[in-house]
């Protein structure tokens, strides 16, 4: 028979919080300063999700379900915004390397544009519990700044849509590693 009592020692740690959570996004020809501040700014996430595809093979009437190729979804995050615009600005030049605001060129060359984007699960002592790399990851989306004559007591926010093309994640201290 279950108790609370099981629960709780099933319960390592006192359970992962939502809210405790730090991002580093190594932004292509950015200020150690602005990378590091995207540790410190970044207001929300989430932890990257995947997903397999199903091949369903069809036989006599039936269909044999089979595990297909991964694929990941867009990855987003919202940044609070300073008065010095640091991380959005830098944000918004790496989107005009890829492709230029005014000109429509930019580079096509991925080692030019991709970089690599860290998620890191903290402890209730800000240790690193889990690491999740992004790998080859560039912004896809710079969202706009809502701007509101009735946005008292509120700091700016935007939100910043990534994609990228491989993940890794490190082990949790006593768990081997897993690759995707």
């Amino acid at each position: 028979m279950s108790s609370i009592h099981n629960f709780k020692a099933a319960l390592k740690g006192g359970g992962a919080r939502g809210n405790r959570f730090e991002i580093i996004v190594n932004i292509p020809n950015a200020s150690a300063d602005v990378i590091n501040n995207t540790r410190f700014l970044v207001s929300s996430t989430q932890i990257p999700g995947s997903t397999l595809g199903t091949i369903e093979q069809p036989f006599r009437g039936r269909f044999l379900k089979l595990a297909g190729d991964r694929t990941f979804e867009s990855w987003d995050c919202t940044f609070v915004n300073d008065t010095d615009f640091g991380i959005r600005e830098a944000l918004e030049k790496w989107s005009n390397q890829i492709n230029t605001y005014n000109a429509n060129t930019g580079s096509h060359v991925p080692d030019d544009y991709m970089s690599d984007v860290f998620v890191y699960q903290l402890d209730s002592y800000g240790n690193r519990i889990k690491e999740f790399r992004l790998m080859l990851a560039w912004p896809s989306v710079v969202a706009p700044i809502e701007l509101a004559q009735d946005a008292n007591n509120q700091i700016e926010q935007f939100s910043v849509t990534f994609e990228f093309s491989d993940i890794e994640m490190a082990a949790t201290i006593g768990q081997s590693s897993t690759n995707r």
